[in-house]
């Protein structure tokens, strides 16, 4: 994980970013000083990107969870400082955050708070596949970006695009060839956010999110923007994210159960 002392020895909670397919830690940077001091933001590096690039990223979704899980259950455990942690994951980085929360489950305690980002459900997301996976190099890129895979003039930059091929096609084998296995739900609430003009997820797949949880509701914030609403460090987003987190770590701090997320005053939809 990526580490700053912004936040390290005054953070309420903790919030773990998993990324998008084809992408780093470095997307979650800005969130680091934007959401400190009560928030400790930690993206997850994962194999194949970042500091990590000689290791072969993962082709498959329970290994990935599997491997996710136990690194971050020794990276608790280890903390002197003994706080309550949430994820996050924007798009296929929703789903592998779904399955480490149901990983790290089995057997201790999972997140506070699970945010899910520009994401089909995981059962929506399985159904899904296209085979894109098996495509040639130039047929590969050209769906991906048709699918809103890639950010703005990315294939127009020959070097980052052979860069970033091999972990696009295996992140795309791993979103393509996921299938979920049955088990019990979440016992942690479950916040869904989405672009507004996000044509990729349709707004009533987003509302089967609330299969994956026993809490209720499960609430629904929109935010200006496409697939990649979440460049940057938004102020709409950053207040939502404080609210929501901060909900999830308070009931931890008064000895109470795991909470659920606080509708947004913009008046979020609530999947009830």
């Amino acid at each position: 994980m990526v580490r700053s002392g912004a936040a390290r020895d005054s953070c309420r909670i903790r919030l773990v970013c998993f990324p998008h397919a084809g992408a780093g830690a470095s997307v979650y940077r800005p969130w680091i000083t934007a959401l400190a001091p009560e928030v400790e933001v930690l993206p997850l590096v994962l194999p194949g990107r970042d500091s990590r690039w000689r290791e072969p990223a993962h082709t498959g979704m329970s290994g990935l969870a599997r491997a996710a899980a136990e690194g971050l259950a020794a990276f608790f455990r280890a903390e002197e400082r003994q706080v309550p942690y949430a994820f996050f994951g924007h798009s296929l980085g929703a789903v592998v955050a779904y399955e480490t929360a149901r990983a790290l489950g089995r057997p201790g305690p999972g997140p506070q708070l699970l945010v899910v980002s520009a994401s089909a459900p995981p059962a929506r997301a399985a159904a899904s596949s296209r085979g894109c996976h098996t495509l040639p190099d130039e047929e590969f890129l050209a769906e991906v970006d048709r699918l809103g895979g890639l950010s703005p003039g990315v294939l127009g930059e020959a070097e980052l695009v052979r860069l970033l091929l091999p972990v696009l096609r295996a992140d795309f084998t791993l979103a393509e060839t996921y299938a979920p296995a049955p088990g019990p739900p979440l016992s942690c609430p479950v916040a869904v956010y989405a672009g507004r003009d996000d044509t990729g997820v349709r707004e009533a797949h987003l509302a089967q999110w609330q299969e994956v949880t026993e809490v209720r509701p499960v609430v629904h914030r929109t935010f200006p923007g496409g697939h990649f609403y979440l460049d940057g460090a938004r102020p709409d987003l950053v207040r939502a994210l404080r609210q929501d987190l901060g909900a999830a770590a308070e009931p931890v701090r008064a000895g109470g159960t795991a909470p659920r997320p606080v509708p947004h005053p913009a008046g979020p939809k609530e999947f009830s």
